[in-house]
């Protein structure tokens, strides 16, 4: 997984798997899914995020993923 932010665009993309985007669907007001052939999600993303995240929260970006045993 991979989070990417575009200061000049104010978008931040979150990669999610590997594959081309065959398709993508608005599923919320700022918020877009990439899909693959198979309508996998291969990313999510939000833009105009600094409407709804604080600039200085996206200046650092932190993730926390389950342990899988």
């Amino acid at each position: 997984m991979k989070i990417q932010y575009d200061k000049q665009a104010d978008a931040l993309y979150i990669y999610l798997g590997e594959g081309n985007i065959k398709k993508t669907m608005r599923v919320g007001k700022n918020v877009l899914v990439d899909l693959d052939s198979k309508d996998r999600v291969v990313g999510v993303e939000f833009y105009k995020i600094s409407r709804s995240v604080p600039k200085e929260k996206l200046r650092s970006i932190s993730l926390e993923l389950p342990a899988f045993a």
